[in-house]
């Protein structure tokens, strides 16, 4: 009787337990921050819903760009993605703590550009897979090419090896690109002005209402954004809200309604 009741209460208690694992939601690992055109999400458990600007990323995700489309992914850690056209990005492991960043995603097919903040705090590892190549990297910014197994480097330096056991590794570093060819990367070849102008154009999402972040770490990589009026004071106006320009102290005697009749002192 005791060995009965024992398995029916250790029964229980994985029922519960496993319920309880099911109630929790996946913590997000990132934030969609711009969109555009057609993009699709497919879930790691296989359900399928559009990118809107604000949607939360998840560990497993799959995003799926259309033609003339794009979106723009700000991770935990800081990195940015952006999608090209008919770009398959799928995230496959992330792990970020004050110690740790692991990160690796898979680029089926597409364009890729990735600014990716160095990490001071310990073990970082952040790769990006292709079907002919992986690339590693520490902080750079980065543009892939998928289908032209065409990679390059704007800023930083990573490692790029093919995926057919025993090919070579090569290291390119600002202002160098390199090539899959035979399953091996070529020798690194200047960055030309042309080929950047063309992944910058591929990978370029405007935001439709900016947001300011996401904006920030991009143009300031590795710095924090200033925090606005609003998240200083208890009650004041957003970042938007703050006039360009601001009051000037007139000269005594004169009346802020009327034209000063002499010059006015700008501190």
């Amino acid at each position: 009787m005791q060995s009965k009741a024992l398995k029916v209460y250790i029964l229980l208690i994985s029922i519960l337990w496993v319920a309880a694992a099911h109630a929790r939601e996946p913590e997000p690992v990132g934030i969609a921050t711009a969109v555009k055109g057609q993009v699709t999400v497919v879930s790691a458990s296989g359900e399928s819903e559009t990118v809107v600007e604000g949607a939360k990323v998840f560990l497993g995700d799959t995003f799926e760009t259309g033609d003339d489309s794009g979106v723009k992914i700000l991770f935990d850690d800081d990195t940015l993605i952006s999608l090209g056209a008919n770009t398959t990005f799928e995230i496959t492991e992330f792990v970020y703590t004050p110690t740790q960043r692991k990160s690796i995603s898979n680029l089926t097919k597409g364009k890729l550009k990735s600014i990716i903040q160095k990490f001071e705090g310990g073990e970082s590892n952040v790769e990006y897979a292709t079907p002919n190549a992986v690339v590693g990297v520490k902080g750079t910014t980065l543009f892939m090419d998928a289908d032209r197994k065409l990679f390059c480097v704007l800023e930083g330096e990573v490692f790029v090896r093919g995926v057919i056991p025993g090919t070579r590794e090569v290291i390119i570093e600002t202002g160098q690109c390199t090539w899959i060819i035979d399953g091996n990367p070529s020798v690194p070849v200047p960055f030309t002005d042309e080929l950047k102008e063309e992944f910058i154009l591929a990978t370029e999402i405007k935001e439709d209402v900016p947001l300011r972040d996401s904006l920030y770490k991009e143009e300031h990589p590795g710095k924090q954004p200033p925090p606005t009026i609003s998240e200083t004071t208890e009650e004041g106006p957003s970042i938007e809200d703050v006039p360009t320009i601001q009051p000037v102290d007139l000269l005594p005697g004169v009346d802020a309604e009327d034209r000063a009749p002499v010059d006015v002192i700008i501190p």
